[in-house]
C-alpha cells in the first residue's frame, strides 16, 4: 500500500505531503487546479520517462518521494537482486533536473530507472496512460481467461512442456556433442592406442630411466661389481676376513665392557649385510649386455616423455586421461541407442504437450465466451452499451511460439459501435473507456491479479447520472481489494470514496501554486456541493444526501 507521497517543485506544486489509507481515495478540484499533476508525480516516482516540464519554473529540480508498505515476495526478490535490504517500508525517490535528466533511489541507494519501473509494474496500475495499463498486457489478458480454467489443465500443460523441452535439449546436446567429437573421437582412439602401447604405470619413467642408465654404462657397471666382489671375498685379506678378525678380537674381552658388546653387535650386523651384498654383485655380473633391450627402453622412455610433454602431465595424468577417453569413447559407442531413446521420448512428450495445449485452447475459448457474457451487464451500466468485446484465442502451430502456458496467442478485440470492424483493444479504447472496461471486468470478478494500486484519471469522462453511481460503486468495491486513487469531477464518484482530497490552486508571491487538502464531514459536504454547482442550502442538502448514498455503498 502507498503510505505517503511527498512532492516538491513539481509542475505547479511547490511542496505537498500526503498520507494515504487503504480503500478508495478521490481527488477533486476546480478545472485547471492541476489534478493530473498527481498522476504525473506517481508516474515519475514509479519510473515513467522524465520530462523537463515536470520541474517547476524557476526551480533547479523536482523531487517525488513515495513510501510503500506491504508484503510482496516479488519486491523482496527485486530488492535482493540490486543488493538492497528488504525492510518493512520501501522508500522510492525520483529527482528530475531542469534539463530533463533524473536520478532514482530506493531506500537511499541509487538504482537504475528500470528498477523503479519494475516496482511500478508490481505496484501501480495507471488508467489513462497507456504505458501503465495492465489490461493492455497479453499476460493479463491471458490471466483473465485462465482464472476460470482448470488448474489441473494448466499444470498438465506446464509439466508436459517442461518434459518436451528437457528431451529436446538433451537430444540437441547429443547431436552437438556427436558432431563436435567425431573428429575428436578418431584422435582419442589413435592417442589412446599410442599410450596403451607404452603400458604406462605409476613410476614407469624412473624404471625405464634406470634400465637405460644400466645399459648405456654396462662395462662400467660390470667393472664396479667385479672389483667390489673381489674386495669382499677374493683378495688377501678380503673384507670378510678382516671383519671376522675384528669380531674375534672383540670376543676375547666383550664380557668386560659394555662398549665392546655393542661393537660386537654392530659387526655382526655388518657381516649379515656383507653376506647379502655378494649375491647382488653376482647378479650384476651375470647380466649380459642386451643392445636390443637397451634400444627398446630408450625408445619407450622417449615416447613417455613426449606423451607427458604433449599432454602437460606426468604418468598419473596420462593414466587419468586414458580413463577419461575410454569412458567418452564408450559413451559415443552407445550414442546411437541414446539417440533412438531420446527421439522416442521427445515425440511422446511433444504429443502429450499438444494434447494438453489443445485442451487448454478449447477451455480458454469457452472461458472467453463466458466472461464476455458476464461482462455485458456491467458494460451497459457503464455507458458502454454500444461496445462489443470478444477474446481472440489463436493457436500457434509454429513450435517457436509454444510455451509453458500453452500455444495460444490471446488478445481482446473491441467493436466500439455496431457495424465497425473488430480492432485490438489498445488501438480503439480511449482512456475513459478503458478505465470503465477495467471496472466492468472487476465487477464480474475477473480481475484478481492486478497491481496493488489503481489510479483512475479519466474514468468518468462523458458519463453522469446512474452511470456515474455505478462507476463510483465499482471503484469503491475495487477499493476493498486494492488501493484505489481516483481523480474525478463527478459528485457521484466522490461520494462513494473512503477518503476525499481536494486539489486547489492559489496565488503566492505573484505565482500560481497547487495544494492538496484532505476534507471530512462539513468540508467534504461543501466540496461535493461545489461539484454540484453551488454551496447554497439546496446544494448542501443534495450533497449530504449523495454522501449518505455513497457511503452506504461501502457497507
Amino acid at each position: 500500500m502507498l503510505v505517503s507521497l511527498t512532492v516538491k517543485q513539481f509542475a505547479l506544486i511547490e511542496q505537498v505531503h500526503l498520507e494515504f489509507d487503504a480503500g478508495m481515495t478521490v481527488f477533486t478540484g476546480e478545472t485547471g487546479a492541476g489534478k493530473s499533476m498527481l498522476s504525473g508525480a506517481l508516474a515519475a516516482v514509479f519510473g515513467a520517462r522524465a520530462h523537463a516540464d515536470w520541474v517547476r519554473h524557476g526551480a533547479e529540480k523536482a523531487e517525488v518521494t513515495a513510501v510503500w508498505e506491504g508484503a510482496d515476495s516479488r519486491i523482496d526478490t527485486l530488492l535482493e537482486s540490486v543488493d538492497i535490504d528488504a525492510d518493512d517500508a520501501v522508500i522510492l525517490r525520483r529527482i528530475i533536473t531542469r534539463d530533463g535528466r533524473s536520478r532514482a533511489y530506493i531506500n537511499g541507494v541509487p538504482v537504475a530507472l528500470k528498477t523503479l519501473q519494475k516496482i511500478g509494474d508490481i505496484c501501480l496500475d495507471m488508467h489513462g496512460q497507456h504505458e501503465h495499463q495492465a489490461l493492455m498486457q497479453p499476460l493479463v489478458q491471458q490471466q483473465l481467461l485462465d482464472a476460470s480454467v482448470s488448474g489441473v489443465l494448466l499444470h498438465d500443460v506446464r509439466t508436459s512442456f517442461e518434459a518436451w523441452q528437457k528431451y529436446r535439449s538433451r537430444l540437441q546436446s547429443l547431436h552437438h556433442e556427436r558432431g563436435e567429437t567425431e573428429q575428436q573421437a578418431m584422435w582419442m582412439r589413435d592417442e589412446l592406442a599410442r599410450l596403451e602401447e607404452l603400458d604406462i604405470s605409476q613410476g614407469l619413467g624412473d624404471v625405464l630411466q634406470s634400465e637405460v642408465n644400466s645399459g648405456r654404462h654396462h662395462a662400467q657397471v660390470q667393472q664396479a661389481a667385479s672389483g667390489a666382489l673381489a674386495l669382499l671375498d677374493e683378495t688377501e685379506p678380503s673384507l670378510r676376513d678382516i671383519l671376522a678378525r675384528a669380531i674375534h678380537a672383540i670376543e676375547t674381552a666383550e664380557d668386560f665392557h659394555e662398549g665392546l658388546r655393542r661393537s660386537r653387535q654392530l659387526l655382526d650386523q655388518m657381516d649379515v649385510l656383507l653376506g647379502e651384498v655378494a649375491p647382488e654383485l653376482c647378479g650384476v655380473l651375470d647380466h649380459a649386455f642386451d643392445e636390443v633391450a637397451l634400444q627398446q627402453s630408450e625408445q619407450r622412455l622417449m615416447a613417455l616423455h613426449e606423451a607427458m610433454r604433449r599432454h602437460n602431465c606426468d604418468e598419473n595424468g596420462l593414466l587419468a586421461l586414458m580413463h577419461e577417453w575410454r569412458e567418452r569413447l564408450a559413451a559415443l559407442d552407445t550414442a546411437n541407442w541414446d539417440e533412438a531413446s531420446l527421439t522416442r521420448l521427445l515425440e511422446e512428450s511433444r504429443d502429450c504437450y499438444c494434447r494438453h495445449a489443445a485442451a487448454l485452447h478449447e477451455a480458454r475459448k469457452q472461458s472467453g465466451e463466458k466472461l464476455v457474457g458476464q461482462l455485458r451487464p456491467f458494460l451497459d451500466k457503464l455507458a458502454l452499451a454500444g461496445m462489443q468485446v470478444r477474446f481472440e484465442v489463436q493457436a500457434e502451430k509454429n513450435e517457436s511460439g509454444w510455451g509453458v502456458s500453452g500455444w495460444d496467442r490471446i488478445g481482446i478485440k473491441i467493436m466500439s459501435n455496431p457495424g465497425e470492424p473488430w480492432r485490438d483493444l489498445a488501438a480503439v479504447a480511449s482512456g475513459g473507456e478503458l478505465s470503465r472496461l477495467v471496472l466492468a471486468f472487476k465487477g464480474c470478478g475477473a480481475l484478481t491479479a492486478m497491481p496493488h494500486i489503481a489510479v483512475f484519471d479519466e474514468v468518468d469522462t462523458g458519463i453522469g447520472g446512474e452511470t456515474a453511481w455505478c462507476v463510483g460503486e465499482l471503484l469503491a468495491r475495487m477499493g476493498r481489494d486494492r488501493q484505489v486513487l481516483v481523480i474525478s469531477h463527478l459528485p457521484q464518484v466522490a461520494s462513494c470514496a473512503d477518503h476525499h482530497i481536494v486539489i486547489c490552486k492559489a496565488e503566492k508571491e505573484g505565482r500560481t501554486i497547487t495544494g492538496l487538502e484532505p476534507v471530512e464531514d462539513q468540508s467534504r459536504q461543501a466540496e461535493v456541493a461545489r461539484m454540484l454547482g453551488g454551496v447554497e442550502g439546496q446544494s448542501l442538502q443534495h450533497a449530504r444526501d449523495m454522501l449518505v448514498r455513497g457511503q452506504a455503498m461501502l457497507l
